[in-house]
Order: C-alpha cells, then structure tokens, then sequence
C-alpha cells in the first residue's frame, strides 16, 4: 500500500500529517511485534533461571536425569528464543521496507507537483536530501522503536531477578551504576542531535551550492568563475566535514560508554556482594552474568533509540514542511470521451498538424496582452475544428511566479479550440514561455478570489481549463558526448550532401569556418 497522505488530485486540500498516515498504515504490525516481543523476552528471562537450577542439581550432586532434563530446556528455551527473535526482525524489516517505498513514492509524486517558488528557493538539492536522509531516518526507526518502551521493562524484570539471586543490596549497587550511567548517556544524546542537525545544514548548503554549479557550468566555464565556486565548495565542504567529525568523536564516546557499562555494572554488584560475607558460588555468578548480559542490551539501545527518535523528529518536520509547501496553481481539466478524442486527432491531421504547417492558412485570433505588451501574437488554422469545449481555454487569467509577486502575465484570455494547430510568436521575454507555463499550471494565479477550504470552488475559479491531456515538450538543447558528426547524423548513414545542408540549416557553417570550415578534422572533434 501507499501512504494515504498526499493525493496531488486534490491540490489545496489539508493532506493531514505525515506521521499519523504512517501510524494508520503500520500499527497492527507494530502492536503484533510488541506482543511478540513480550513473549520473546519471558523465553528470554527463563534461560538465567534455568541455568541456575541446572548448576545447583550439578553441585549437589542429585539426579542426572533431571540435569539432563535441565540442559535440553535450556537448549528448547535457546532455539525458541532464535525462532522468535527471527520472527520478530522479519516481520519489522518489512515494516521498514513498506515505509522507505511509501515515503519515496509520497516525495516524489509532492516533488512533481510543487510551485515554481518553491522549487527556486529550495533547489533540488535539498529535495533529494529529504530522500535520502530525511527519510532514511524514518524507515531504519521501526526496527529497534519497541526497545523505548520495552527496554525499561527489560530493566526493571533482570533487575528483580538480580536481587532474587544477589539479595538486595548487590543488585540495588548494580543498579545506581545504571542510573548514575543514564544521565551521561543522555547529555550525549543531546549533543549528538546538535551536531548531527548542523552537519545537515551544512550538507543542504553544500548540496544545493553543487547543484548550482552543475546548472550553470557552461557559464562558469566561460567566464572562468572555476577558482571562487571551488573556494566556496571546500569552504562548505570544511564546515561540513567539522561537523561530522564533531558527530562522530560524540558517537565513540558514546558506545565506549556503554561498552563499559555492563562491566561497572559487574565490579559494583560482585564486590558488594563479596563484600557483604557471602560466598560466590557458580551457580551465584554465572547466572548473574547471565542477567547483567541481558542487562547490557537495554542499556546500549534504549539512548540510542532515544537519539534516533529525536533524529527521526527533526526529519518528519522536515518532511511535514516540504509537504505543506504550495503546489502548482490547479488547472480545471475537463476528461474528453474517445469519440472526442479521435475526433480531434482527425482534425489536427486534416489541418496540416501531421503535414507541414505552410499548408495551412493562418489568421489572427484573440491576442493576449502580456505584461501590458503587444509583442505576442497568436495565430490558429482557419481549418481547426470550433465543435464542442476548446482544448485550452483562459479567461482573463493574471499569473505571477509567486502568489505574493507581481503579474508577469496580465489579463490573459485564449480559447483555442480542439484539433487546431496554434503558433505563438513574440520576441525574447515577452511571455511565450511563461503562457506555456499558466497552461500546465506551474504559475499562480493573481487577483483569484479563493474560498479557503473549498477545493470545488477553487477549480471553478481557476482561470485555465484544459480539455484532455497535456503532453509539453520544452526547450531544453543537450548533446552526446561524442563527435560533432555524430551528435548531427544521430545513428544515421554519412551523406556528405545532407551532411552540410543540416549545417548550413542549423546555421553553424559560421561558427565551423572559424575553425578552418566543414574539412574533417572539425567534424569529427568531440563536443561532449
């Protein structure tokens, strides 16, 4: 399944919160794992306690029988402990696996369909790094999350035990090692988060920075801008690896602690015990390492944990606010029936959209004024179909880049109907592009009386309507990293006449001759 979260069908509704769409999808198999978990630790528990009887009938010297009864139990409470511990890792790894997807899939599908503004004050940069990092942080939590809760019951229960077979006060000393180990291991905690949350930042500049310079490496290229990106690249580089470092000096620190930890925990209880006059037996040792073993664990994990859950906050608010950020302006489409659409597919051909476009006559139609300007003209095919609902249609739309910026496009109406061939001409910057964009629904609409709340009345405001899909083809030049002959044949034969009529119709035979012409040499120097 997918998280009920974000459904990009319904633009400018409340989507809800990321965590409690995560908790309706995944609580059954989580409250299934705690249940598990219980079981697999009373199997756990038993094994100490086993032992201990084991290692008294041994002594004692009573009946080998029930010692080798003893011993398969031990080895039954072994096995079981295995079977569930796997049972319970399998059943969480997968829980793990369906969120890392479902957040995936929840990030992309908002990455295609967030605003424009949005889009230029994060960078893509940033985008990637919630996937990569943000939510990692949330798909690796579940596999150890039952340890917050189920580690203190852990403690408390090898602690009862502990007192059960060192009396008193040994345990209680083992036990203030513990606590006195708590509060460490907390500050730790705190400041790892820190670090961890600025070695973040860091990365997000220094992600976003790169991001930039691959864009624009053809203007840093030509104006040898190489040296400066390159200083403020390590500069970004510098402070994040201090930052890192700073991490990772906080986390050895941490795991020497709580390596150490059990063995204190040992010292202090042994010694109390000896202390106190009492004879320290194996069948008194051995199960007491056997619990402070158990003991161990918690204590490793539960301000791990902690620290991850802290992680895993800071990276669903991250995600909660990428989430909440503005879409695109919603666009009213209007679902064609087939007959429509093969029928306008038989138009668009008869009016030469399949042929060449000399062959059909042009006449001017509505002009949009954009940005006060008269420099763009749109034209139709006089032999386009005006039979039911236009393809696209604008009604004195005004759009902006930002919903808080000023129009770029003002007063724009334009109805063009299905199955016609439409040309927009203008000179550079007057708009073309940006009417292109109001259509596919990238800009906000301005000067657009919205009902907060009311997702119907918005799509009955928005000023575009589109009939049918939308395929946009934009202008984007790329070229393979081979020959200049070969990024021109494109994997056809070599036809020196058609060769040089593309170059002269491409109108590089200008830019060649500065190179010494059309010889051989240039056109098989590599431009990639």
């Amino acid at each position: 399944g997918s998280v009920p979260y974000y459904d990009p069908s319904v633009r400018g509704a409340a989507q809800g919160l990321v965590w409690k769409a995560l908790s309706r999808e995944h609580w059954r198999v989580f409250a299934a794992t705690g249940v598990l978990k219980v079981v697999h630790d009373c199997i756990m528990f038993s094994q100490p306690l086993i032992l201990e009887q084991l290692l008294h009938h041994l002594n004692a010297g009573r009946d080998r029988w029930l010692a080798l009864g003893l011993a398969g139990a031990l080895f039954a409470a072994a096995m079981l402990e295995a079977i569930t511990v796997n049972i319970y890792f399998h059943a969480l790894f997968r829980m793990s696996l369906h969120t890392k997807t479902q957040l995936l899939e929840m990030l992309y599908r908002k990455s295609l369909c967030v605003g424009s503004a949005v889009k230029a004050a994060l960078g893509v940069g940033p985008i990637v790094n919630l996937q990569s990092n943000d939510a990692a942080k949330l798909w690796t939590m579940p596999t150890y999350l039952h340890m917050v809760w189920n580690g203190p019951f852990q403690i408390i229960v090898v602690m009862a035990l502990l007192i059960r077979v060192l009396t008193v006060w040994p345990a209680v000393a083992g036990f203030c090692v513990t606590l006195a180990i708590i509060p460490v291991t907390m500050l730790l905690g705190r400041l790892l988060t820190s670090a961890r949350r600025d070695s973040m930042a860091a990365a997000d500049q220094r992600i976003k920075l790169m991001t930039e310079v691959i864009t624009g490496i053809k203007a840093i290229k030509l104006y040898a801008w190489e040296a400066p990106y390159q200083t403020r690249i390590t500069e970004l580089r510098e402070a994040e690896l201090r930052a890192i470092k700073k991490t990772q000096m906080l986390s050895m620190v941490n795991n020497a602690i709580f390596n150490v930890a059990p063995v204190f925990v040992g010292l202090a209880a042994f010694g109390t015990y000896a202390g106190l006059g009492h004879p320290l037996t194996a069948a008194v040792a051995f199960p007491s390492l056997a619990l402070f073993n158990l003991l161990r664990f918690p204590i490793v994990m539960i301000p791990q944990q902690i620290m991850n859950l802290i992680a895993g906050t800071v990276g669903i608010a991250r995600i909660q606010k990428f989430m909440d950020s503005e879409d695109m302006s919603a666009v009213r489409r209007i679902q064609l029936p087939s007959s429509a659409m093969s029928g306008a597919n038989h138009d668009s051909s008869s009016s030469g959209v399949g042929g060449t476009a000399a062959a059909a006559s042009l006449l001017p139609v509505s002009s949009p004024a954009i940005s006060g300007s008269s420099n763009v003209n749109t034209y139709t095919s006089s032999n386009s179909s005006s039979r039911g609902l236009p393809a696209v249609q604008i009604s004195n739309g005004s759009f902006a880049w930002d919903a808080g910026s000023q129009a770029v496009l003002s007063d724009v109406s334009l109805a063009v109907p299905q199955g016609s061939l439409v040309i927009i001409v203008g000179p550079v910057g007057s708009g073309k592009s940006s009417l292109l964009s109001a259509v596919l629904g990238e800009m906000a609409a301005v000067g657009q009386q919205q009902v907060e709340g009311q997702q119907q009345q918005q799509q009955q405001q928005s000023p575009v309507t589109v009939a049918g899909s939308v395929a946009y083809t934009a202008q984007d030049p790329w070229i393979q990293n081979a020959t200049l002959r070969s990024n021109v044949l494109m994997g056809r034969s070599y036809d020196e006449g058609a060769y040089t009529r593309a170059i002269h119709a491409a109108c590089m035979a200008q830019d060649l001759e500065v190179r010494g012409g059309l010889r051989l040499g240039w056109s098989l120097l590599s431009i990639g």
